[in-house]
């Protein structure tokens, strides 16, 4: 068979059983192309993982000839049955595996998120709490018929009967609620843990992490006790005639850390947190937990309790950063990981000597110094006498469809994304999307979405407004980003119906199937992308938006008003006089680039805004902006 040639980079967005779609996808894309970058939220950050070990695999498997490598279990060819796996009816249903008492709570999420009647939704909802909290119900009810008897001995019992049985369910409502809160948060905040259950009747089934790992060690054709590391894909066999870049395989995946509000991407590269064996014991298989025990320096011990240092970079297994991104809020248990508190300051002779009184220690990065901030701004030589814990969360809460991911000034080779439309979403001119729709036209893609809150009924409505308001906060950034040019292109979008993915954990075999071959005909459509006319477009971007940048700059130097408490800021940016507050350039040859750049910079603004030509005229619309944003 032909080897493809060609290379890209994927992303997928987050969905729950939506994600069927990705290992078909994968596989049909893998016929023309090569993955390098792969990345994904949520359920998109298992397809991204999966497709990074099979690809991994599938290089080991390039490079050796032995019958072990010729497994059809390593590589895409392992993918195959992983597929097919996921397609079988029951199978996912079998994965989520809810804690001991929040079984009830967990059918009733099924059932309330999934596609039953409404009106068995509306029932389900009002038997639950008899399932839920059944011993406070028949107590309360007995109670308030026994206070009635007590009162006019029989008529009095038949005449409570009404009004016990509303204040008994209303009782029981708030005790229902009261339970699952304990639930879970003796379960890591989340019904299930993602761990197997161990049954009392039967063979126990694997649940959603444990099976993953599995996978993971299988396509990568690594032993189960040998975790897939992030630096086994960067370190990966090479291709013949593959681009030289600095990593063969790169994956990255989203969490929110909900302690600090704000979205991490996967694996953290300058953030240092530690961990909890025993909570981990619950949240990962015991192979994973012990290699990172036995990776990790001494622990540090305080009031008992052992906080180990939590894999950095490259070193995190792969299965612990796909949990952190796959943690759906209440369903799956959250991740928590721990911060310094307090600190003692230890100061050795030499900083005694040297320190410069009010001085903070440089930052690297903007991650580092929020990890200063966090910490109180500490130096590394202090003893930790307190931890904290910070609680991370599914990725799909800040950032669903993470397309910024691997993208860059102008691209080497394409980075493609697979977007999944739900249900009542039309275009703005009131049409329907095909169910498979790759942009194949500069006029396609731009449109704006448009979904209906109008429903029969006051509450659907008022419901469908809220979920509403919480999917714009979730997706703004990202819906818009993907609409813009030089981006809608390579967003391949695949619609499903309301019985397809999402929260509906046992779906039938035909939904199943029919997911399965949507998740072909994406992977396929990728055919129709041209990558001459994507590039030519990012390069248009990029000129728009750096000549209006570009011009930017010029005017804020040229027409710096004269206010006399401002006028050293400027002069110390143009000609290093006088000295600068902070982050003072280690030379002086730094420093003459940096006032050069400006000089440059000013220049030519000044030139492009006096005698043009203005390269925005006919330039790809919405034009683009440039503007200084953190990494995350």
């Amino acid at each position: 068979m032909t080897q493809p040639s060609k290379y890209c980079d994927l992303v997928m967005k987050g969905g729950i059983t939506s994600g069927i779609v990705y290992p078909n996808a994968v596989l049909a894309l893998a016929k023309e192309y090569r993955l390098k970058n792969i990345g994904g939220t949520s359920a998109g950050a298992i397809a991204a993982a999966v497709s990074a070990a099979a690809a991994f695999g599938d290089r080991q498997k390039q490079k050796s000839a032995s019958p072990d490598d010729n497994s059809n279990k390593i590589g895409f060819e392992g993918l195959i049955d992983v597929s097919k796996k996921l397609a079988t009816r029951g199978f996912i249903y079998s994965l989520f595996q809810p804690a001991w008492g929040g079984r009830n709570a967990f059918r009733l999420i099924v059932i309330l998120t999934g596609k039953a009647w409404t009106p068995w939704k509306i029932l389900a909802f009002l038997v639950a709490v008899f399932l839920i909290a059944p011993l406070e119900v028949v107590f309360i009810l007995a109670a308030l018929l026994g206070i009635g008897y007590l009162v006019a001995r029989l008529p009095g019992a038949e005449a409570a009967v009404v009004p016990s049985l509303f204040c008994a369910y209303a009782a029981g409502a708030l005790f229902s609620v009261l339970r699952i809160a304990r639930v879970t948060r003796q379960n890591l905040l989340g019904l299930c843990s993602g761990r197997s259950r161990r049954r009392w009747v039967g063979k126990t089934k694997p649940a959603l992490t444990d099976w993953l790992h599995t996978v993971l060690q299988e396509l990568a054709g690594k032993l189960i006790d040998q975790p897939l590391t992030f630096n086994d894909l960067w370190q990966a066999n090479r291709y013949e005639s593959e681009p030289n870049t600095d990593r063969a395989i790169t994956l990255q995946m989203i969490t929110t850390d909900v302690s600090h509000h704000e979205p991490r991407t996967l694996p953290f590269e300058n953030a240092t947190f530690w961990f909890r064996k025993d909570e981990f014991d619950r949240l990962f298989p015991p192979e994973v937990v012990r290699w990172m025990v036995d990776q990790a320096p001494p622990p540090q011990q305080i009031d008992g309790v052992n906080y180990y240092l939590f894999p950095q970079s490259g070193k995190l297994p792969i299965v612990v950063g796909m949990r952190m991104s796959l943690s759906f809020p209440l369903l799956i248990s959250a991740v928590p990981l721990y911060e310094p508190k307090t600190r003692v300051r230890v100061e050795t002779e030499e900083e005694a000597a040297t320190e410069v009184e009010g001085a903070t220690p440089p930052a690297k990065s903007m991650l580092q110094s929020a990890d200063l901030l966090a910490s109180g701004g500490q130096h590394k030589l202090s003893t930790i006498t307190e931890f904290r814990v910070c609680w991370f969360s599914d990725g799909g809460v800040s950032s669903n469809f993470p397309i910024h991911l691997f993208d860059g000034p102008l691209p080497v080779w394409p980075t493609f994304a697979i977007n999944l439309v739900y249900p009542d979403t039309t275009d703005n001119d009131g049409t329907s999307q095909p169910e498979i729709f790759l942009p194949t036209d500069n006029k396609q893609g731009w449109q704006r979405s448009y979904q209906s809150i109008a429903k029969a009924v006051a509450l659907q409505e008022l419901g469908g407004f809220i979920f509403g308001l919480i999917s714009t906060m979730q997706n703004w950034r990202d819906l818009l980003q993907s609409r813009a040019p030089g981006h809608r292109d390579r967003i391949v979008h695949v619609s499903l119906t309301g019985d397809e993915g999402g929260m509906n954990l046992n779906m039938p075999q035909p939904v199943l199937t029919n997911i399965s071959r949507k998740g072909t005909e994406a992977g396929q459509a990728f055919k129709a992308f041209s990558f001459k006319n994507h590039y030519w477009i990012r390069w248009r971007n990029l000129a728009s938006a750096l000549q209006s940048y570009t011009t930017r700059v010029a005017d804020s130097v040229n027409s710096a008003p004269t206010i006399p408490d401002y006028i050293a800021a400027y002069e110390t940016a143009k000609t290093g006089v006088p000295e600068p507050p902070s982050y003072k350039f280690r030379s002086q040859d730094r420093r003459a680039e940096a006032e050069k750049l400006l000089n440059d910079l000013t220049t030519q603004g000044k030139t492009w805004k006096d005698s043009g030509p203005d390269l925005t005229t006919g330039a790809p619309r919405p034009l683009p902006q440039m503007q200084i944003t953190p990494t995350y």
